[in-house]
């Protein structure tokens, strides 16, 4: 670790010095003793990365949580951190500071965009800054992908989409890798056992990016090491060693969606370690969910697929149109195909 960031992280090592022996004396931090919070030092973050999941966005501030101490702290737009403490001490500071700051509330048509395993919300600000230039309002969504479970990511997202107020009118999903599953996952929790309907009425398409809908047989390979185990963590075991476990838990889109796989056109270029094409990561087939409106096969690596000008292209034409380049070429997956 370079010296030069001694600066910047010094009040937060000052902090969880001080959360350390708040909790050494016995004070919890649970939401029924009431807001509970902790001298802070206004400073700069990282925005959170793998340890963080948002549990609130407003106008570009967001309360996360961390999933090691089990704290929460309230972010500015620019990742500057005014408070932490419990969450609600935290939603307490975010009221206060909406009305300082004359926050504003989502509105319109609003795209969610989800990162993939080991990645954060970082990944996704070129797709984001893209879709806002064409007049969508975005809520990048952090959550601490190699800590905790699909389903735990994918009841943080249902948290966050229930606080999206009626002067929202439509819900996108733009996502990346793991991002996808972690939706889908979401969509089975939200089935009305009733009516047959799934998550929010407003949502209205989705824009998979190198989605491993079947499973990746590249974290089937790579499962048996501790750096996989120690990097990935419980996604990424669930991606390789109980991927049984988890598939019936991710339900298909009842709305429009469409696949963008990465695929090299020579396959002397592709993963030795997968069958046919791939992006380097996933293979063109493991990407593929019967159902998808649309399906197309870019020469893009897995990696940056989603910072490339092509794929902000096609995703936007997909938000907008249901399809990646016209209705002529749309390549939809049959229900009954594999």
């Amino acid at each position: 670790m370079s010296l030069l960031n001694l600066p910047v992280l010094l009040p937060t090592v000052l902090s969880l010095m001080l959360l350390a022996m708040t909790q050494s004396d016995g004070n919890s931090q649970e939401p029924d003793e009431g807001a509970i919070g902790y001298w802070n030092w206004n400073t700069k973050t990282m925005g959170g990365r793998q340890f963080w999941t948002d549990m609130a966005h407003l106008d570009g501030w967001r309360i996360q949580h961390n999933h090691v101490t089990g704290h929460h702290r309230l972010l500015d737009a620019e990742n500057i951190r005014h408070a932490w403490g419990n969450l609600e001490h935290c939603q307490q500071e975010l009221r206060a500071a909406a009305n300082r700051n004359r926050l504003q509330p989502y509105s319109g048509k609003v795209v969610i965009l989800l990162h993939g395993l080991v990645r954060s919300h970082a990944s996704m600000k070129t797709m984001e800054k893209h879709l806002q230039d064409n007049g969508y309002q975005t809520l990048n969504f952090q959550y601490a992908s190699s800590r905790g479970t699909i389903g735990d990511h994918a009841k943080a997202l249902e948290r966050i989409i229930g606080q999206l107020d009626e002067n929202v009118t439509e819900i996108n999903f733009v996502a990346h890798s793991l991002g996808n599953l972690v939706t889908r996952h979401y969509l089975h929790n939200t089935l009305d056992q009733v009516t047959g309907n799934q998550g929010d009425s407003r949502i209205a398409r989705m824009v998979m990016l190198g989605p491993p809908n079947q499973g990746s047989r590249m974290a089937r390979l790579v499962k048996s090491s501790m750096i996989f185990s120690i990097v990935a963590g419980s996604s990424g075991t669930q991606l390789s060693t109980t991927w049984e476990q988890v598939e019936p838990l991710l339900a298909t889109p009842q709305f429009e969606f469409g696949i963008l796989a990465g695929g090299q056109a020579n396959n002397d270029l592709s993963n030795i370690l997968l069958e046919g094409k791939d992006d380097f990561t996933v293979s063109v087939e493991e990407t593929k969910l019967p159902g998808a409106h649309d399906f197309v096969v870019r020469q893009l690596n897995h990696t940056t697929m989603m910072q490339r000008p092509e794929s902000l292209k096609l995703t936007l034409s997909f938000l907008q149109n249901g399809y990646f380049v016209d209705e002529a070429s749309r390549t939809p997956l049959e229900s009954d195909s594999k």
